[in-house]
């Protein structure tokens, strides 16, 4: 459990990185920022707080071996060596400029926070957070002349909501991430970060998505779809758990084992988890997850349908050919109430 109700703001820093693919270039801070007593609460309050209360958590993860993880050496380092926190806040800059190779990437301010007196599981500890801010707010500023009130339109952050921000722990304790920008580009998360969720039935159950959204794409035949997703759709309907073992093993009745594993191995790189058959995932988070692929039902490229009625399930597909196109003819089957 993790507690920051004692933590004390130790280091800041703030350096300014800009789009590498539109070579905006990144100004670095040589010494640690001055922060005031009011401004330290502020800190705590906006940023630490919300950080520490996001529900999931994640860990840092690369391909082929953990410490190429650009961020969870860093951050290592400032945890062993304080000492070094503005030399290797500038180092965490220059990996985002490297990694802000997308047109939507926006220019922005990097302000680097160091905690101790954080407590885990009731062991005093430390925190590293890094916050990005890429938009500012426009506000007002009166102030008082000799024969009236002057206003003034100035630009500043806003404390209201994090844009851009991880809260790190040492010793893989776990790492906390906010993205309220990351629509347009994931960059922040799977480049950047290079963090994967920690396993838990809902990050399972994105898993369980994954590989039923890449075995869906290797199927041509209507009829195979459709009966993949009567499958599916009656596993979850059917238990309160699902594995992946499960997952895979009706999957395996509509694709051959090659090309299950191809779908197994770009899932497992792309989330970075090393993935367990064994992982009971509750099957209502699988639902959440498998809904938009099973209610969609592709019956030839370009033309498919979709089931609005969860009580509903297309359980096959048959289409003849003719001389304007096609006939398709679709059997609909209703789920039984329990």
């Amino acid at each position: 459990m993790l507690d920051v109700s004692s933590a004390r703001l130790t280091n800041v820093a703030v350096h300014r990185v800009g789009s590498k693919i539109r070579e905006e270039g990144i100004s670095l801070a040589n010494e640690e920022s001055n922060v005031s007593d009011s401004l330290v609460e502020l800190l705590f309050q906006n940023y630490l707080i919300p950080l520490s209360k996001q529900q999931e958590i994640y860990d840092f993860f690369h391909e082929s071996d953990l410490s190429l993880n650009a961020m969870a050496a860093i951050s290592a380092k400032i945890f062993a060596e304080p000492s070094t926190f503005i030399e290797q806040t500038q180092a965490v800059a220059k990996h985002l400029y490297a990694n802000s190779m997308h047109q939507n990437i926006s220019a922005g301010d990097l302000v680097f926070l160091l905690f101790s007196g954080v407590e885990i599981d009731g062991v005093a500890s430390s925190a590293f957070a890094v916050l990005k801010i890429e938009s500012k707010d426009d506000f007002i500023e009166i102030t008082e002349s000799s024969n009236s009130f002057d206003i003034i339109e100035r630009s500043g952050i806003s404390l209201n909501k994090i844009q851009k921000g991880v809260l790190i722990l040492p010793n893989s304790q776990g790492v906390f991430v906010v993205d309220n920008l990351g629509k347009k580009t994931k960059y922040w998360i799977d480049s950047f970060l290079k963090v994967s969720p920690r396993a838990t039935s809902k990050s399972y159950a994105k898993i369980c998505g994954s590989i039923l959204k890449g075995v869906s794409s290797k199927l041509d035949d209507a009829q195979d779809i459709a009966g993949l997703n009567e499958k599916i759709t009656e596993k979850i309907n059917s238990s309160e758990l699902t594995s992946i073992a499960e997952i895979k093993e009706i999957s395996s009745q509509y694709i051959d084992n090659e090309s299950l594993a191809e779908v197994m191995s770009g899932v497992v790189s792309g989330t970075g988890i090393d993935i367990s058959d064994d992982y009971e995932i509750k099957s209502k988070d699988f639902a959440r997850q498998a809904k938009p692929i099973t209610r969609r039902v592709r019956v030839r490229d370009g033309v498919g349908m979709v089931i609005s009625d969860a009580k509903y399930s297309v359980s096959g597909v048959t289409i003849q050919d003719n001389d304007d196109g096609f006939q398709a003819i679709v059997d609909i089957k209703a789920r039984k109430e329990k």
